[in-house]
C-alpha cells in the first residue's frame, strides 16, 4: 500500500494528514483530536504526548516539558527516557514518532515497529508562519539523524499562490500581499508577481486578528474570570489561544454567544456573550486606520501602488467580512482564502508529493545525512481512543489513580545491547469497562 504523511509543526502545535493510495487525504485524529499541543511527559520508560501531558505541565510537575522553541534555545537542558540522557531538542522527534507509530499501526494496521520504516517512510514537514528558518533546520536534522531518508520540506505559501492564481483569485501580473494572523501575530509577505519571490516578510504583534475577534476573545476571558475568580490566568497566553475559537463563533452570526472553551489548562469553561455588548465595545476600537497606514508604509517602501498589490487574508482569524471591509476602504484588491481554498492546497501538496515519490522511486527525495550519531530511542507507540474513518477505537485507561481520564501508555520494554530486531509494538488489549 503507497502512503505518504505531511506534519504540519508550528510553535504551540503540531497536526498531521495522510493519503493511501489514490484516496481522498485524510487528517490523522487521536484522542478526538487533529491538533495535538506541543506538552511533553517524560518518566523511566514512560513518554506522553499532548493533552495529558499538558495536564501534567500545569499541575507543574517537575517530568512535565511545555514552550517547547524556548526550553531548545538552553542547549544545557536534557530529559532522561530509559536511563538514558538526550538532549531537550529530541523531545519533538519523539512526540511525532509516537503519533508516526500510532498511524503505522492504527491506520495502515501493520504490526512492524516504527524503526524499521523509517529510511523509505514517506515524510513531509509542513512549518507554519511562526516557524523561524533555524528553527525548520533543527527540526529536519532531528528526523534525518534518526534514519528518515525520505524527507521533504513543503512550501505551502507557494502552493497556496498557486491555487489561487489558478482559481483567478488574482490576476499573475499583480503583486501579493499575504497576510497570516496566528496567536495574535500578523506576518505579512510580500510577493512579487506569479512567481512567488518573496520581497519582504514582515511581522506584527497584536494586530493577528480581526478586532471582533481579539475583542470577543477579551469578552470571554473577562466572563470567565468572573464567574471563577480563583483562576490565575496567563492573559496573554490565553487570547491567543482563544482567537481561533472566536472566529469561527463570529461566523455563525448570533445574537447571544455562548459555550464552552477550551483554555490552555486543559479544563473547558462556559461564557455567555450578547452581540450587542460587543458591538458597543468594538465602537471604542481605534487600530485599524493604524493597521491600513502601516501595510501602506510596506508598499511605499517598496514602490508599489495599491492598484498593482492583491491583499491576501489567509487565516480565518482575519479572513473576516469586518476586516476585509476596513481593508477595503484603501485598497482595491482584497481577497479571503476559504477552507475550500486550504483543502485545495492540500491536495495539490499530496498530488505533488506522490509525483516526486513516483519520479525519484527509491531515491531520497532530500538530503541525507548518512552518519547517524547517537541513535535516538526507539519510537513510542500511541494507543488511545482514535476518531478515525475506519479503524477501530483503541483501548482507554486511566495513566494514575489521581490524575484525570487520558490515554493509557503501556510501559516499554528495556532496549537490550546487540538486540537482533526492533521490539513489536504493545498488543492492544479490550477496553476497560
Amino acid at each position: 500500500m503507497k502512503f505518504s504523511v505531511v506534519v504540519k509543526i508550528a510553535r504551540q502545535s503540531v497536526s498531521f494528514w495522510y493519503q493511501l493510495d489514490n484516496k481522498p487525504l485524510c487528517p490523522l485524529a487521536m484522542n478526538g483530536s487533529e491538533e495535538v499541543p506541543l506538552y511533553f511527559y517524560v518518566s523511566g520508560a514512560e513518554f506522553i504526548f499532548g493533552n495529558l501531558a499538558r495536564d501534567y505541565f500545569h499541575r507543574n510537575d517537575p517530568h512535565a516539558y511545555g514552550n517547547y522553541f524556548e526550553l531548545i534555545k538552553d542547549p544545557g537542558k536534557h530529559f532522561s527516557i530509559y536511563g538514558n540522557v538526550k538532549p531537550i531538542k529530541q523531545l519533538l522527534y519523539h512526540g511525532v514518532e509516537q503519533c508516526l507509530s500510532y498511524f503505522l499501526n492504527s491506520v495502515l494496521f501493520k504490526n512492524s515497529s516504527i524503526e524499521s520504516c523509517r529510511p523509505d517512510f514517506p515524510l513531509r514537514l509542513l512549518f507554519d508562519v511562526d516557524m523561524e528558518e533555524h528553527e525548520k533546520s533543527m527540526t529536519e536534522q532531528l528526523f534525518t539523524e534518526a534514519g528518515y531518508s525520505n524527507l521533504g520540506r513543503i512550501d505551502y505559501i507557494s502552493s497556496l499562490l498557486k491555487v489561487l492564481l489558478e482559481k483567478r483569485i488574482f490576476p499573475k501580473e499583480k503583486n501579493v500581499l499575504l497576510l497570516n494572523g496566528l496567536n495574535d501575530v500578523l506576518y505579512l509577505n510580500l510577493h512579487k508577481g506569479h512567481t512567488g519571490d518573496v520581497i519582504i516578510t514582515k511581522k506584527l504583534e497584536g494586530y493577528g486578528a480581526d478586532p471582533r475577534v481579539r475583542i470577543l476573545s477579551e469578552m470571554i476571558l473577562e466572563y470567565i474570570t468572573m464567574s471563577h475568580s480563583y483562576l490565575c490566568l496567563d492573559q496573554g497566553k490565553e487570547l491567543s489561544r482563544l482567537l481561533p475559537f472566536s472566529a469561527r463563533l463570529l461566523a455563525n452570526n448570533q445574537a447571544i454567544l455562548t459555550g464552552d472553551v477550551e483554555l490552555s489548562d486543559g479544563n473547558k469553561y462556559w461564557f455567555r456573550v450578547s452581540e450587542k455588548n460587543l458591538n458597543e465595545r468594538l465602537l471604542y476600537y481605534n487600530n485599524h486606520p493604524l493597521m491600513t497606514s502601516l501595510i501602506g508604509d510596506l508598499l511605499n517602501a517598496h514602490q508599489l501602488s495599491p492598484e498593482n498589490v492583491v491583499i491576501v487574508l489567509a487565516s480565518e482569524a482575519i479572513n473576516t467580512d469586518y476586516f476585509s471591509s476596513i481593508l477595503l476602504r484603501k485598497y482595491p484588491y482584497v481577497k479571503g482564502v476559504s477552507e475550500l481554498d486550504r483543502q485545495d492546497v492540500l491536495r495539490l501538496i499530496f498530488t505533488s508529493i506522490t509525483q516526486h515519490i513516483h519520479e525519484a522511486g527509491s531515491t531520497p527525495i532530500v538530503r541525507q545525512n548518512p552518519s547517524i550519531p547517537d541513535k535516538l530511542t526507539p519510537s513510542l507507540p500511541l494507543p488511545g481512543k482514535a476518531v478515525l474513518s475506519h479503524p477501530p477505537p483503541l483501548p482507554i485507561k486511566k495513566n494514575k489513580p489521581d490524575s484525570k481520564a487520558g490515554p493509557y501508555i503501556p510501559k516499554l520494554p528495556e532496549i537490550k545491547k546487540n538486540a537482533g530486531k526492533p521490539p513489536l509494538p504493545p498488543t492492544k488489549t479490550k477496553p476497560t469497562p
